[in-house]
């Protein structure tokens, strides 16, 4: 149960985490308007999923997300603290899509829904093929990562990225790529004056 649990927390997460570093990181907010800053904390969480994970598995997402997010503002010489000079946000959402047809035969891939997928203890399939996304059907997303005045809880700076990926491992590569991607538009430490 715990393999098949940890299964669909990381399709949870290939779902959420699709982001594509890349396709164009947007940003909006002038950085040489930024305060000076060094330290930023985790302020908020935001996620949107096509369907709803359990406790547990938005737990594991969010310390994907988290983690992903942090090493890349580290990368550019900030540090985590709390409080911190900057508040950041971090934002997910997910869509599922399918293929763009209008010949009904080529439409086989959209079947009766069988709910019972949902319930890892109820197909006795590997995981592999479980996890599997039929011919037709895909996954796509957005990142985002804002930057808020800890006093007025203002945003002063964003950047986004859409996106897409095919299995989990693709899709937390490249929301790390992602992240690293955002945080590059950001002047480093050493640029900031502080």
């Amino acid at each position: 149960m715990r393999r098949s649990s940890m299964a669909f927390s990381m399709a949870c997460l290939a779902t959420l985490l699709q982001a594509c570093a890349v396709d164009p990181i947007e940003t909006s907010g002038d950085v040489s308007q930024l305060p000076a800053f060094k330290t930023f904390s985790i302020g908020e969480e935001q996620f949107s999923f096509p369907t709803a994970p359990s406790d547990a598995q938005r737990a594991r997402i969010s310390k994907e997300l988290h983690e992903a997010a942090v090493s890349a503002m580290e990368s550019r010489g900030y540090r985590e603290a709390n409080p911190g000079d900057v508040l950041v946000t971090l934002g997910a959402v997910s869509r599922t899509t399918l293929a763009d047809t209008s010949d009904p035969e080529e439409r086989s891939h959209v079947t009766r829904v069988d709910t019972s997928v949902l319930s890892p203890t109820s197909d006795s399939r590997p995981i592999s093929e479980r996890d599997a996304t039929p011919e037709g059907v895909g996954r796509e997303g957005d990142l985002i990562l804002y930057i808020l005045d800890p006093a007025t809880k203002r945003v002063i700076w964003r950047a986004s990225a859409s996106g897409s990926a095919s299995t989990p491992k693709e899709a937390l590569s490249k929301a790390k790529a992602t992240y690293r991607a955002m945080a590059s538009k950001l002047p480093s430490v050493n640029d900031t004056g502080k």
